[in-house]
């Protein structure tokens, strides 16, 4: 049909038709047929270009996990075609933790699970959380790998993430599993104070993760792990900005549109609008002003606090931008009289190349400070331990 109406577009516009009868004119719009397909093709190709090194699109997160897990086979492997586990699992009786996140965020958790962190990760698509079915799946595998012990699943605030988890809980709680689950929220540009728990999850999650898997790894209770996970997640508050969208590798379609010389404050992982439209382009002192004041406003830091920080990469800027943002921050900080405790900075989770960061806080007690700094050792996140 494109072919067609593209044919009949070009003929009424010079005025031509073409007539069975006449075989000029028949070889005439073979020609044209064979050049408009040409410049359709050309066009198409200029329009969706994209440069990732991918096979199939199909074969994306396939591949990727393959990649991933044999790259670290000391720390993880395949428990099933598509679930990563620990390679050295806990000792029976332990909590196991389990978390479902979409592909395209890497390394994201499926990064930064192994010793001190996560037990079982069940990868989604790019950028769409795993179905709950997989996610029960996982959750079995946990149940039974920690001699049937009680299982912790880890939620991150999106919308399909709490739907598909609540089905996986229904499925495994049905089956008798043992397993309760906590919520994860920190974005501040989602949803109005006196309303964080309507709030995305975003990279302060991270904190969440390492502290259970800090008190999970030492034995501690299911229960104690919730309730220390509860006031962590209350206690984190993530803004992010963005300068550039990604691709998206299964369409070739940016993410989201922005000028060049435009940067948005507030966006989500996945690019979701912020509560500010476009701001024009401005220095990293000048964008770090303005997010950690918001961040220490809305989360109420004070003098004398102590924090974890957190600045998270989007995917395509460089250590350089984000060595330059933390030392304003720790400026801030200073000023504030507010001390930071052993910051987190890098590429962690990413949105594909989308340029940009994530600035996340986290009030600290010293039993924060002690997991915070417990050993850790995943592909993409360790830690030695000790808390100098």
């Amino acid at each position: 049909m494109c072919r067609k109406s593209t044919v009949i577009l070009y003929f009424t516009v010079s005025n031509g038709y073409v007539k069975g009868e006449n075989i000029f004119l028949l070889h005439f719009y073979e020609v044209l047929l064979h050049f408009t397909e040409s410049r359709i093709t050309h066009s198409r190709r200029k329009l969706m270009v994209m440069k990732k090194l991918i096979n199939k699109t199909e074969d994306i997160v396939k591949e990727l996990n393959a990649g991933l897990v044999k790259s670290h086979s000391d720390i993880i492997q395949l428990a099933a075609p598509d679930i990563i586990i620990r390679k050295k699992p806990k000792a029976k009786g332990k909590v196991w933790i389990v978390f479902g996140q979409g592909a395209g965020h890497e390394p994201g958790y499926n990064g930064m699970m192994g010793y001190g962190m996560h037990d079982v990760e069940v990868p989604g698509g790019i950028f769409a959380c795993a179905g709950g079915d997989r996610i029960y799946e996982g959750i079995k595998i946990a149940w039974e790998g920690s001699g049937h012990h009680p299982v912790l699943l880890l939620i991150a605030n999106h919308e399909g993430d709490v739907m598909n988890a609540g089905l996986a809980l229904d499925l495994a709680r049905d089956e008798g599993i043992d397993v309760e689950s906590v919520l994860l929220y920190d974005d501040i540009a989602s949803a109005p104070k006196g309303e964080e728990k309507k709030r995305r999850g975003m990279a302060g999650m991270t904190f969440s993760f390492k502290i259970a898997g800090a008190m999970a790894e030492e034995g501690k209770k299911r229960e104690e792990i919730i309730k220390k996970v509860e006031e962590v997640t209350a206690g984190t508050r993530t803004i992010a900005v963005a300068l550039k969208p990604c691709t998206i590798p299964t369409t070739g379609q940016p993410l989201f549109t922005l000028a060049d010389d435009e940067l948005l404050i507030g966006p989500g992982v996945h690019g979701e609008p912020g509560p500010e439209g476009p701001l024009k382009m401005m220095s990293a002192n000048e964008v770090m002003d303005i997010v950690a004041h918001k961040v220490l406003t809305d989360g109420e830091f004070k003098n004398g606090d102590e924090v974890l920080v957190h600045i998270n990469g989007s995917g395509s800027t460089t250590l350089m931008e984000m060595f330059i943002l933390y030392n304003r921050l720790d400026e801030i900080l200073t000023q504030k009289k507010i001390k930071p405790f052993k910051p987190l900075i890098g590429n962690y989770i990413t949105t594909q190349e989308m340029a940009g960061f994530s600035l996340s806080l986290c009030r600290a007690n010293s039993e924060v400070k002690r997991l915070w700094a417990a050993t850790a050792n995943t592909p993409y996140f360790k830690v030695m331990g000790g808390m100098e």
